[in-house]
């Protein structure tokens, strides 16, 4: 009669990330998981969850970004350097009148679209007016 041993494998498992994947979202790996005589091999489930980027916050598949300026720089319009999701920065100046709840949006600069590669969510880019504690003559 033979005899059944139990017997611990390991095995790295990859999980390569593509860009638009959003939390929540599940990869599973067939038969990879625990087997025990007499059953099949159980699956391996990750389930994808999103880290807090220390800029950015996502908005389905836009991304915001707040920025803060001078009232100054509010009133008569400044240009900008601007961080993008890639490290990039881009230029960007504002000459309207910055009010409370003003949004800048750039098309085609927020996160990928995990279905449609070469298409992005927009950038919103509100801004955050920094008043004086003082004035002076």
């Amino acid at each position: 009669m033979p005899t059944m041993k139990i017997v611990k494998e390991e095995e790295m498992l990859i999980i390569k990330v593509k860009p638009g994947w959003r939390k929540g979202m599940k990869v599973t790996f067939e038969g990879m998981g625990n087997e025990t005589p007499g059953t099949h091999p159980a699956d391996i489930i990750f389930v994808i969850v999103e880290k807090r980027h220390p800029l950015f916050t996502t908005k389905g598949d836009d991304l915001e970004l707040s920025i803060e300026i001078t009232l100054l720089n509010a009133l008569i319009g400044c240009t900008l350097s601007i961080p993008l999701l890639g490290g990039e920065n881009m230029s960007l100046t504002i000459d309207d009148i910055i009010q409370p709840g003003y949004e800048k949006i750039i098309v085609g600069q927020g996160m990928p679209k995990s279905k449609e590669q070469r298409n992005r969510g927009n950038l919103i880019i509100k801004f955050v007016v920094k008043f004086p504690t003082e004035l002076t003559d």
